[in-house]
């Protein structure tokens, strides 16, 4: 990075730890209802240990550092909240995206990406999202207006830091971006400022399938496929060329930009 750059980095990265650690502090009742989810699915509550999750990774960011995407996941899981780790993709997803950028782009994804959520909340599965909100009871609208306001918080820092940093945007996961999807006040965020920027900057925007149950390896090879190719392209260019192309046409099909 530029010194400009890393330092626009840190201006974001800081208002952002600080709206995750405000946000907690402000609002530690949803532990309560975090604790009735994990009573109901049968979970460890002895697990259960940050609610609202800030990725410590982000801190490890240096002027050195040579970013090549900025990955958005969905949700803190089980891992990712645990005390001694409060990192992004750390669990079996996060294994398969180490691998797969390993073999196919030659990149330690660890230093080559920053991490961020589509929202801090933590739930053990990003579908029981959903289950939380039944959870709350007389605090469900709360609830939801907290959950779809921390979306539009992520959005807006995902677009800063692309538009700053200059590198893709890999927003990890399709279907619950569309209209009835729980991360749909991510994905209109999104879509509204994309519709003012430049083209540069909406071409940056690429969706994927997750990185989970290897959907975006599956999506990948799919591709392939249809451009008559046995196998992936041998330099790292081709690749991320490939990327383009279907994070691109995601982004069409889903937030119609």
């Amino acid at each position: 990075m530029t010194p400009s750059q890393y330092r626009r980095f840190s201006e974001i990265r800081d208002r952002m730890r600080n709206y995750i650690d405000t946000l907690q502090r402000d609002n530690l009742w949803i532990l309560g209802i975090q604790r009735e989810l994990y009573r109901i699915k049968g979970y460890d509550e002895m697990e259960l240990e940050t609610p609202i999750v800030y990725n410590r990774s982000l801190d490890e960011v240096t002027e050195e550092s040579d970013l090549q995407y900025i990955i958005v996941a969905d949700n803190p899981g089980i891992q990712e909240q645990k005390a001694e780790h409060q990192r992004y993709l750390i669990g079996q997803a996060g294994k398969l995206a180490a691998s797969w950028f390993r073999t196919n782009l030659d990149m330690d994804f660890r230093t080559a990406t920053i991490i961020i959520n589509k929202t801090p909340v933590h739930t053990p599965k990003t579908a029981e999202l959903r289950l939380l909100l039944r959870c709350a009871g007389e605090r469900s609208a709360e609830l939801a207006a907290l959950l779809a306001e921390s979306q539009k918080v992520m959005a807006r820092v995902a677009c800063e830091l692309a538009g700053e940093l200059q590198i893709p945007l890999w927003v990890s996961g399709l279907g619950e971006l569309k209209s009835r999807g729980i991360f749909r006040p991510w994905a209109e965020e999104i879509r509204a400022r994309c519709t003012e920027a430049s083209a540069s900057m909406r071409g940056r925007i690429l969706l994927f399938r997750h990185f989970s149950m290897n959907q975006f390896a599956i999506e990948y090879a799919k591709a392939l496929r249809e451009e008559g190719r046995p196998s992936s392209p041998t330099t790292t260019s081709a690749t991320r060329a490939l990327l383009e192309r279907i994070g691109a046409k995601n982004r069409v099909a889903i937030l119609g930009i």
